[in-house]
């Protein structure tokens, strides 16, 4: 009688993917673009090595050493620093997850004006319409997901796609351009291209810190790839190469494409707008044409990712941690299996963050500065501490079932290095603030702007511990 053959488990490329997809973003080599033009391409590379690859190595660790635990990030806090911490760590990494929203419900409205214009119609002279649209796409996304995420899952899905394809033809076309005869739009000297390690750089390293967010996908993959101790630090470091080269090409060809003066002039808000329709124009296409269609499907593509986005983060929170973690309110599902209390709970907190940037608006790019510090910031904190779970965990025991540093010594100090750079980011999102105030009020003003929200909704979930009972693992 023939065996059964045992079930082949993710590949190495599966796993590459299931890194690269939630990590990489065309609209964060333009964003850097636009902070710090040439000198983005070797921020990358220092990123990719220094915090990028450490992170996901250290996730990977932590997983292995859980690997009959459900709780995801939880579980892997918990194991070391205990319940109190794991709360923090996750509750952190929910608040993290308002500001993206509220980042990307912001950016859909400039997004369809690409897409039925060809243009942004939204200026500094109606700045605040954007947190209004903002609000009510909010409201309508919330509902939609509360009514199932299923029929969007597979063109959020198709969307990841569509964004790595057209990443890839933007490069290919605008190297091709290049070497064609083409003149590069940015003159490459050692001077632009070698960071300066400003105030203002340092301004925007949380940024950086920011576009690589998603390592923490890997570490619960890791119990599934086919043959586990062979392939998943090979799928590690591919993915972590890809990702930095995919930056660094992606940061090279836009550079080709757009001055760094133009990417000034297109602001945060339409950069990555622009170049697509810069590149098209220099190939002799419509560049208003392409930019339409591009926008169009990304847009469709867009919402559908973020009615899943509204959704699957609180499924995931409130399913998978220990029974007693938070207030019954927010895990308690409806009859459809839907989270709709936390879904309207995390819409309302959504709506009074898109409301508050209405006090003092006065620049659409302004906006889109403070959305992106909010959401860099906020990210950065569970990842502390993830990465201070770590450190505990090498301290005081034996390496995990998996893991890429077997030396202590090489792992506590990978745990610390990572710790400092998670922390540099999350004071770095506010100091230009800080230095560009021209009184001690507004400076004051800036900073509370800042970090008010991260602190103010983090200190809430402190209080919510008062109204829990100790959870079980």
């Amino acid at each position: 009688m023939t065996a059964m053959k045992k079930t082949q488990g993710l590949s190495l490329w599966t796993l590459v993917m299931l890194i690269f997809v939630p990590t990489f973003g065309f609209n964060n080599i333009t964003t850097n673009g636009v902070a710090l033009g040439p000198a983005a391409v070797p921020s990358w590379l220092l990123v990719c090595l220094l915090y990028f690859l450490p992170l996901t190595a250290i996730i990977a660790e932590l997983a292995s050493a859980n690997k009959h635990k459900g709780g995801g990030i939880y579980s892997w806090i918990a194991f070391s620093l205990g319940h109190k911490w794991a709360f923090f760590g996750t509750w952190s990494y929910f608040i993290a997850n308002l500001f993206y929203l509220q980042f990307v419900f912001a950016r859909l409205p400039v997004m369809a004006s690409w897409a039925l214009f060809g243009e942004n119609r939204f200026g500094d002279h109606n700045v605040t319409l954007l947190p209004f649209l903002a609000i009510l796409l909010c409201l309508a996304l919330t509902w939609i997901a509360s009514r199932g995420v299923k029929q969007f899952s597979r063109l959020s899905t198709w969307g990841g796609k569509f964004t790595f394809l057209t990443t890839g033809l933007f490069i290919f076309f605008a190297y091709l351009a290049y070497v064609t005869g083409t003149p590069s739009a940015t003159e490459w000297t050692m001077e632009t291209t070698m960071p300066d390690f400003s105030t203002s750089y340092f301004a925007t390293f949380s940024w950086l810190l920011f576009a690589v967010a998603g390592a923490e996908v890997a570490g619960t993959y890791i119990h599934e790839v086919d043959q586990p101790i062979r392939n998943f630090p090979r799928g590690v470091i591919m993915a972590t190469l890809l990702v930095g080269v995919a930056y660094i090409l992606g940061s090279l060809a836009v550079s080709l494409v757009a001055s760094p003066q133009a990417l000034i002039d297109a602001g945060l808000k339409d950069a990555g707008y622009v170049v697509y329709l810069q590149l098209a124009e220099s190939w002799g296409v419509s560049g208003k044409a392409v930019v339409q269609v591009y926008s169009a499907v990304l847009l469709v593509t867009s919402i559908a990712a973020y009615v899943v986005w509204i959704e699957s983060p609180i499924r995931a929170m409130f399913a998978e941690v220990p029974q007693g973690t938070f207030p019954k309110i927010l895990t308690t599902r409806d009859e459809s299996g839907s989270f709709a209390n936390a879904l309207w709970i995390q819409a309302g907190v959504v709506v009074v963050l898109n409301a508050l940037p209405l006090m003092g608006l006065t620049s659409i790019d302004a906006l889109f500065r403070l959305l992106t510090d909010l959401s860099a910031l906020s990210l950065v904190i569970p990842y502390i501490i993830l990465a201070a779970a770590f450190l505990v965990f090498r301290l005081k025991n034996k390496p995990g079932p998996f893991t890429m540093m077997r030396s202590n010594k090489l792992a506590t100090s990978v745990a610390v290095m990572t710790v400092l750079i998670s922390i540099a980011g999350f004071f770095g999102a506010g100091i230009d603030y800080y230095v560009d105030a021209e009184t001690g009020a507004a400076a004051a003003k800036a900073i509370i702007m800042t970090y008010g929200g991260p602190i103010v909704l983090i200190a809430l979930g402190y209080g919510l511990t008062h109204f829990r009972k100790r959870p079980q693992l």
